[in-house]
């Protein structure tokens, strides 16, 4: 029995709805979105017609470069624009436009400027542990960072401070490739870890 699409009847442009915006079930609606999105491509990629499901896949691709695009142009409007500056920061704090851009290489900060950023964010939490974070190099989109200190009075910090770090750049820079954390003290025996 060959998989069908699990939808009644395909939906029209002129019959979306905007999304709620900042409302409380705009982060559900995103996650819900999500997963419909992953569930109908793993319906295309099972359709048993070669022709059907790349048709399917060309379809998606021409409507994501459509899009990708239209936002270019946006941007290049925004940037010519006397105020563009706040507008695109404005863009790039975002988390739904700051995803289009990074999806599409057009994000207005580069790869390091973002980790630079987030590193700066999280330090004075890292400071206020007796910690720091520096960033040792950036290379092929991984990154090589050290943890130094850790507070004494809390056994689980080290742990706590390479998280908050992790957290921060796994925030600002989905599109890291990865990156590692030298120096940091192993609590329970005082000893570097790598």
């Amino acid at each position: 029995m060959s998989p069908e699409l699990n939808i009644a009847e395909p939906p029209r442009f002129t019959d979306c709805e905007m999304p709620k915006r900042y409302g409380a079930t705009q982060k559900t609606d995103r996650v819900e979105s999500g997963k419909r999105i992953q569930e109908l491509i793993g319906q295309i990629e099972a359709m048993p017609n070669p022709a059907a499901r790349a048709l399917l896949q060309e379809c998606v691709q021409s409507l994501l470069s459509l899009y990708g695009e239209g936002l270019g142009r946006a941007l290049e409007i925004v940037r010519n624009d006397f105020a563009g500056k706040t507008i695109l920061d404005q863009f790039a704090e975002d988390e739904i436009l700051r995803a289009l851009l990074l999806v599409h290489g057009l994000h207005p900060v580069s790869l390091d400027g973002r980790l630079r950023g987030a590193l700066e964010k999280v330090r004075p939490y890292m400071k206020s542990h007796g910690g720091n974070v520096e960033l040792i190099s950036l290379e092929n989109d991984f990154a090589r960072l050290r943890l130094e200190g850790a507070c004494k009075s809390c056994p689980a910090s080290s742990v706590t401070l390479e998280l908050a770090v992790r957290h921060a750049i796994e925030e600002a820079c989905p599109d890291l490739a990865g990156f590692e954390v030298e120096g940091a003290i192993n609590a329970a025996n005082g000893h570097s870890a790598k």
